[in-house]
């Protein structure tokens, strides 16, 4: 048994090894590619490669690229040491080994691509860049995945986000922008131009990280398995908790409620948590749970507990996370929501609980109901601009935002279409039933499902492990 178990774990060290060195050899080949473009590199190299390029005009032979890669990510190091300075612990000097392996593996990829000249047409130069993005980006993506050894890139952010208390994306945004600034001042003081850094080194930054997290759609699950590590999905819901069912006499009942902007889902919800004399669960309840859970503010809570941001600028701050292998604040929320909303789960009395990806975080509580709410587009623009006191064309530019924002974020966290009602037990449109007619549909919903329940039916109790043959719940 012993032995099967050091096999184990020498065989998982292999596979994380391979990897982390395919990942490093991959990315020097991208950053080979991006210097013979002439078009600039990414930020985090750029430094080495104006000193590379100084060296090559000195016609210093032996201070090729990797070797002023090295140079460049010690000097890293040291920066990282003079920044931490007590904080910086013994470990963190392994990123020189780091900064050796990679300097001599884009050593070996130069020597690999000797043969391939250096394209003298932009639109050429340009095609070698391109194809530079996407071999940087499966390398980063393949040398974080183990786990193993941060490069001096990553620790000098991790280093400037420890000592201000910034964010590991604006630790990174600050740390580029500084890169990028001295190696332009360095080249212009030498070459009296731009030589190393240019269009290309913005390019690259705005671009590696959203290459990477394309990657990371369709290959996140089966790397992270391969070297037996847990994706930043499993990461964030963790281990599925076994979840009881009341036998007392009165079993407890979770609805969870979602509903598309301006069908009256939120009202509803209310309204029948009032009825049934449930616990209810909207923003002003859970937010203050979800603060002290995760340690953000509740601001930034209110601003994000329900919707998704997009563009270039945010997208690019994310990427961040993903390569430096660690949680943005929104994943830091989402998952504080999956904890706060099992812990409620849990509890003993009967809940009603509003959005928050709560149909998906409790999809295989055998207690929960999943309710989405949905009416006509033009019902719901009406609502929305006599509610709101605005003209239609503001109701269906709100409505059709509001929506699209909260399918994102749906989709982000879930992998699921926002509005499937395959994923729920009742959908509900509001138009053709009025408030509270839908109320009074869900509550007998309910209730027959409470009987199914008692009765021991498997045909009501949709996709869940097993119907709890206990008795049907007091609804008031």
């Amino acid at each position: 048994m012993k032995d099967k178990l050091t096999g184990a774990f020498v065989l998982c060290w292999v596979k994380r090894f391979v990897v982390y060195c395919l990942g490093l050899f991959i990315m020097a080949i991208g950053v080979v590619f991006s210097v013979k473009s002439a078009l600039g590199v990414s930020p985090v190299t750029c430094l080495a490669n104006v000193l590379y390029q100084i060296m090559s005009n000195r016609e210093i032979a032996f201070m090729g690229l990797g070797v002023c890669t090295t140079v460049t990510y010690c000097l890293y190091i040291l920066v990282e040491i003079l920044i931490l300075r007590r904080d910086f612990k013994p470990q963190m000097l392994l990123q020189i080994v780091a900064s050796f392996f990679f300097g001599t593996l884009v050593t070996v990829a130069t020597n690999l691509f000797a043969w391939l000249d250096a394209p003298t047409t932009y639109p050429m130069r340009f095609l070698f860049l391109l194809c530079s993005i996407p071999m940087v980006a499966l390398g980063v993506m393949l040398y974080l995945a183990p786990g193993i050894l941060p490069t001096p890139g990553e620790g000098m952010s991790m280093a400037i986000s420890k000592k201000t208390g910034l964010t590991v994306a604006s630790s990174k945004t600050i740390f580029d922008c500084c890169m990028v600034c001295i190696s332009a001042i360095t080249s212009l003081v030498y070459f009296h131009q731009l030589v190393g850094v240019r269009e290309g080194t913005v390019i690259c930054a705005l671009t590696v990280g959203f290459v990477m997290k394309l990657f990371l759609r369709v290959c996140e699950k089966p790397l992270m398995h391969f070297v037996e590590r847990d994706t930043k999905k499993e990461r964030i819901m963790g281990q599925e908790p076994t979840y009881q069912v009341d036998e007392t006499g009165k079993p407890k009942v979770v609805v969870t409620i979602s509903w598309e902007y301006g069908s009256g889902g939120y009202e509803i919800a209310q309204e029948l948590a009032k009825r049934l004399h449930f616990h209810f669960y909207g923003n002003d309840e859970l937010i203050p749970l979800e603060a002290e859970e995760s340690g953000l503010s509740t601001e930034f809570i209110h601003k994000h507990e329900n919707t998704m941001a997009t563009g270039v600028v945010y997208n690019f701050l994310l990427s961040h996370y993903d390569m430096h292998g660690q949680l943005a604040p929104v994943d830091q929320l989402f998952a504080s929501q999956v904890k706060v909303l099992r812990r409620i789960a849990q509890k003993d009395e009967s809940s009603l609980i509003v959005g928050r990806c709560s149909d998906y975080i409790l999809y295989n509580d055998p207690n929960s109901f999943r309710i989405f709410i949905h009416a006509p587009t033009d019902d719901r623009v009406k609502w929305v601009a006599d509610y709101r006191n605005i003209s239609q064309e503001k109701a269906a530019t709100e409505l059709r935002n509001t929506d699209a924002s909260r399918a994102r974020h749906y989709r982000h966290f879930t992998e699921r279409e926002w509005g499937n009602t395959k994923y729920y037990n009742l959908a509900v449109d509001t138009s053709k039933f009025g408030r509270e007619g839908s109320l009074q549909l869900i509550d007998d919903a309910l209730r027959h499902w409470s009987e199914a329940r008692t009765a021991g039916s498997q045909d009501v109790v949709l996709e869940t492990p097993q119907s709890p043959d206990v008795p049907a719940p007091d609804f008031g």
